[in-house]
């Protein structure tokens, strides 16, 4: 949704500050929200919980783009921050206790520092990559590659539990 008011205004046509503005908020809101709602689950589950909705409201973005519905495309962000935010809780819960008092705050800078880069540069690559390849194609690039790493991440999250299983067998 980093690109939101370069697809409501190219896809949709739409040319409203408060339009673009209110489609880029989407995904950040619900992703504080869910931060929150999900401190009721085990981290574990809240990391996977999130990836997996990072998966479903990413390719519901891309279809969403491809079928210029932007209903779809705003409640693919909804859907997209609420696996953010379970997530990245999650991923905070999971590490947080493994580090000392004294550690932490090195840890916790090193997260934001990772977490920002990794937000930060694809979607300026992404800006970057609109003009030559298009913007429908670019978002669906995008949307491709949040998919591939969402899964990547269900992936390692299921063998790590696999490998938890094998150890207490």
């Amino acid at each position: 949704m980093g690109l939101a008011s370069s697809i409501v205004r190219g896809v949709f046509g739409i040319d409203s500050g408060l339009v673009g503005g209110a489609t880029t908020f989407v995904e950040p809101a619900a992703a504080a929200i869910a931060g929150v709602w999900v401190g009721q689950l085990a981290p574990r589950r809240a990391t996977i919980l999130g990836a997996a909705a990072v998966a479903a409201g990413a390719s519901l973005i891309v279809v969403a783009v491809l079928t210029a519905n932007l209903p779809a495309m705003v409640i693919g962000g909804v859907i997209g921050g609420v696996g953010f935010g379970a997530s990245f809780s999650g991923a905070l819960r999971s590490m947080a206790p493994l580090a000392g008092p004294h550690q932490r705050a090195g840890l916790f800078a090193a997260v934001y520092l990772v977490g920002y880069v990794s937000l930060g540069v694809p979607v300026i690559l992404a800006g970057l990559l609109i003009t030559p390849l298009g913007l429908t194609t670019t978002v669906a690039g995008y949307g491709a590659a949040i998919v591939i790493t969402a899964a990547a991440g269900l992936l390692a999250q299921s063998r790590g539990r696999l490998a938890v299983a094998i150890e207490t067998s």
